[in-house]
């Protein structure tokens, strides 16, 4: 039996690495975005983060990205758009995981 799961997290270098350890044969988008977007959307949100956090993280990601099978820059992207970008790589036939070895 097949599931099918999506899980929303920040992705990083050892979260994307834990993902295909455990979950082998997923498939992991990297949904990205630069710094100014960022700032406007997490403004907002609640905030979790300091500013210093916020944009090492986001330095973090922007020079160490994770390991993925896509990339979609959502810019100018609403969440509906960003949903539908993931669902049509899903859905892709050609779409597959990398295969690690």
């Amino acid at each position: 039996m097949d599931i099918e799961v999506v899980i929303a997290d920040v992705l990083t270098p050892a979260t994307s690495a834990l993902y295909r350890h455990e979950l082998p044969g997923c498939l992991i988008v990297h949904l990205t975005v630069e710094l100014p977007e960022a700032l406007r959307r997490a403004a907002s949100r609640r905030i979790w983060l300091t500013d210093e956090e916020f944009r090492m993280l986001h330095e973090a990601d922007a020079t160490n990205p994770p390991d993925s099978d896509h990339r979609i820059a959502v810019d100018t992207l609403d969440p509906r758009n960003q949903a539908e970008s993931v669902a049509r790589l899903w859905e892709a036939p050609n779409a597959q995981p990398l295969q690690q070895p």
